[in-house]
């Protein structure tokens, strides 16, 4: 994801959690187990619920570019309904993703793992999205399921 702008802000939130609608099929959908996101096939799953607890360290938000916005809003199912009422105020999180290629090599890449549902309001009203940066570390510490190759014991060993 490119960085276009740095500011600092944290994440808005009631009860550590994004307010969620109880009428609307979306919002009620993690209500039980917490919020997952899931890509690559369902390979990956992030825990978002913990990715949330990070983020409100007064880290920086960055402003997407509009292509890596479409990027990931392309990638997403998007429910049009639910569009209505979510914050576009609220940013989004990226998390880094390590996956292993077939000859071996470990591919890292960042991908947006909460707030497509924000991005797509945002770009319907012509609105800059934000999201906060997880570390590698932080990244790793999220994932509930990834690939052989891409567990959290094999991808970061030391700090620097």
């Amino acid at each position: 994801m490119s960085q276009k702008k740095k500011k600092k802000d944290s994440l808005s939130t009631i009860g550590g959690k994004i307010a969620k609608d109880k009428g609307c099929s979306r919002c009620s959908r993690n209500a039980d187990d917490g919020e997952a996101f899931r890509c690559y096939d369902n390979t990956f799953k992030f825990n978002i619920d913990k990715a949330r607890t990070f983020v409100v360290d007064g880290r920086p938000k960055l402003e997407l570019e509009p292509d890596d916005v479409e990027y990931s809003i392309d990638r997403a199912e998007i429910n049009e309904s639910h569009l209505a009422h979510v914050d576009p105020t609220i940013p989004g999180i990226i998390a880094h993703v390590f996956f292993p290629a077939k000859n071996g090599e470990v591919v890292h890449a960042q991908r947006l793992i909460d707030g497509h549902h924000r991005a797509a309001r945002c770009r319907q009203e012509g609105l800059p999205f934000y999201a906060f940066l997880l570390t590698e570390q932080e990244s790793v510490a999220i994932l509930d399921r990834a690939p052989p190759g891409a567990r959290r014991e094999n991808l970061i060993t030391k700090s620097t």
